[in-house]
């Protein structure tokens, strides 16, 4: 049975300060409840749709760019050549990393005392991996499954908390791997900038992020540095991250932390063969190193929210990184897009599970 107290927990009031304050303002207002939204003002609706625009002229700028790179009628050949096999596969491999990943979240419920059944964490994981093709940026799914979690627990907040935390350890391992694997796979500069020396610096600018968010002197002297400059805007934000950790830096939420960024290395291993995977499908030789460099870095930079979904930025830095270890330009294309249609075919039952289920509808950016 999930927990259905809206008051706060423990945990939350351990965040405590201004802090938490702040961070518990903007979680509730991430995660309206179907009353509340009755009665919004048609500005954030007209920054939304500005926004989406916007993405949307940049991921059709990017495509348009790409194809004009490339040869396009090569491209089409490779892809009607595709050995269909390995796409299976990798739609499979793809599906039970879902599962690995939903298994990772469950787990971080436990330092926020919040407990749900494992297949409704599954089924709000495939549902958050079906919203992530359809909403601005692949952090969209991420709201989505916070939106699930809280209405499932009541529990707004803790919900946040674990769905930030999960995003955490992922991209903990998902810089490790490239990190590591940069070390012994072909060296490759873009505009001069070593990918090693890329990746270190990414690494070890997370690194001393989480530092600072899980030490508490160390946050307030950061907190208080950046209100001295005209950052000082960002220190709400910076609160929200800081409560979100909270629960987690206590030793008995270590052994679950240790589980949870194991299952990431394992869940980043996954997506990593599904390309090995998608590279034979194309009868393609890539080396294993390059693509334990390329598809974190690929990775992350989908994230940023300036395209719909990663969709273009995706494409264009398939070319130019694989373009460095001879890969031509449309067989680079061809593996972006097959691995747009495994997570795509893998998203697929989760839409089936928002589709059955009961309850108030989310829409981008909102639910109802």
């Amino acid at each position: 049975m999930a927990n259905r107290d809206s008051d706060p927990s423990p945990v939350d009031e351990a965040a405590g300060g201004r802090g938490a304050s702040v961070a518990k303002v903007s979680q509730t207002r991430r995660l309206k409840t179907p009353g509340s939204m009755e009665a919004g003002s048609s500005d954030p609706a007209r920054r939304r749709f500005a926004s989406t625009l916007i993405k949307v002229v940049v991921t059709a700028a990017l495509y348009v760019a790409v194809f004009y790179r490339i040869d396009v009628d090569k491209m089409w050949s490779h892809l009607q050549t595709v050995r269909a096999g390995w796409i299976v596969l990798g739609i499979l491999a793809y599906v039970a990393g879902q599962w690995l990943s939903a298994w990772r979240w469950w787990l971080l419920l436990r330092p926020v005392q919040l407990t749900v059944p494992y297949l409704r964490m599954v089924a709000f994981y495939f549902i958050g991996m079906f919203f992530n093709h359809f909403l601005p940026t692949i952090v969209g799914g991420d709201a989505v499954k916070a939106i699930l979690l809280a209405r499932e627990t009541g529990a707004p907040a803790r919900s946040t908390m674990s769905v930030f935390m999960e995003r955490n350890v992922g991209l903990l391992a998902l810089l490790t791997i490239a990190t590591v694997a940069a070390f012994v796979a072909p060296p490759v500069a873009v505009k001069g900038v070593s990918l090693l020396h890329l990746t270190l610096l990414l690494f070890c600018g997370f690194i001393v992020t989480n530092v600072v968010l899980a030490n508490r002197r160390a946050y307030h002297l950061i907190d208080y540095l950046v209100a001295l400059t005209p950052l000082s805007h960002v220190r709400s934000r910076a609160a929200s991250l800081y409560d979100a950790v909270v629960p987690y830096r206590e030793r008995r939420s270590w052994g679950v932390l240790a589980a949870a960024i194991g299952q990431s290395f394992l869940f980043q291993g996954v997506v990593i063969l599904v390309v090995f995977l998608n590279a034979h499908a194309l009868a393609t030789h890539v080396p294993l190193p390059a693509l334990a460099v390329f598809v974190p870095l690929i990775s992350l930079a989908g994230m940023l929210p300036i395209s719909v979904n990663g969709l273009g930025i995706r494409e264009a830095l398939y070319v130019l990184l694989f373009g460095r270890i001879g890969v031509p330009g449309d067989v680079a294309v061809s593996l972006a897009l097959l691995y747009v249609v495994v997570t795509l075919a893998a998203s697929l039952p989760g839409g089936v599970v928002y589709a059955l289920q009961r309850g108030p509808r989310i829409q981008a950016g909102r639910s109802t």
